[in-house]
């Protein structure tokens, strides 16, 4: 279960003051947003506290974050590559409101047989890489990249860290966006090199056009 509540500041001038920013009279006695995830019997498993009273998680965000789910991406758009898989993004969120804080979900479907290079890599081999361009209107976040799994080749003296299967990638986005902006268009870049035991294919890329809508008013 997860039950939201609001934390007041009591010392927000202090708190404020830390970051080296006034208080302004209507920002005194708001309270700041917290959300405690409870199991069955009650008791809190977990603790979601943001120190910014603007900032919300997406609920999407919060529901695959905080109770372990797997959601998938929302506004999807999909490329094939080289016929060893393929890309799909979406974002973790149906719409978008300012101060919301979400994620970019890229998933890569890698051919049974093949994988994909991750990180750390020697050099002169190309890991998987996913960018976001930057915009005003979206705040972007380092992507979060799944653990590896290490791997040779017979012959090769190298130590490789490769990623199998559907690989998925997460971005941490937040919209800065005042009310009634519209959609927001972005463009995810995701670049990689595929390999099999016996061949490798050179470094390749996509970019993916992802459309972002505004969330209606509530």
């Amino acid at each position: 279960m997860i039950t939201e509540l609001g934390l007041l500041d009591r010392d927000l001038a202090q708190h404020h003051a830390a970051f080296g920013v006034p208080t302004a009279d209507h920002q005194l006695g708001v309270a700041y947003p917290a959300v405690f995830v409870l199991d069955e019997s009650g008791q809190v498993v977990g603790k979601r506290i943001r120190e910014n009273y603007r900032a919300r998680e997406g609920a999407r965000k919060l529901l695959a974050e905080a109770l372990n789910l797997v959601l998938g991406g929302a506004g999807l758009c999909r490329a094939a590559w080289g016929g060893r898989g393929a890309i799909t993004a979406g974002a973790g969120s149906t719409g978008g409101v300012r101060g919301q804080a979400t994620r970019l979900l890229s998933h890569v479907e890698v051919e049974a047989g093949w994988h994909i290079y991750g990180r750390p890599i020697p050099d002169g081999y190309t890991p998987l890489t996913v960018d976001v361009e930057a915009v005003p209107e979206v705040k972007v976040g380092a992507a979060e990249y799944p653990q590896t799994h290490p791997f040779r080749v017979e012959g090769l003296e190298e130590q490789f860290h490769v990623h199998e299967g559907t690989v998925e990638v997460r971005v941490p986005i937040a919209f800065n966006v005042p009310p009634g902006h519209g959609g927001i268009d972005l463009k995810i870049a995701v670049r990689y090199q595929a390999c099999s035991d016996a061949e490798c294919e050179p470094p390749a890329g996509q970019t993916l056009d992802l459309r972002l809508d505004e969330a209606a008013p509530a």
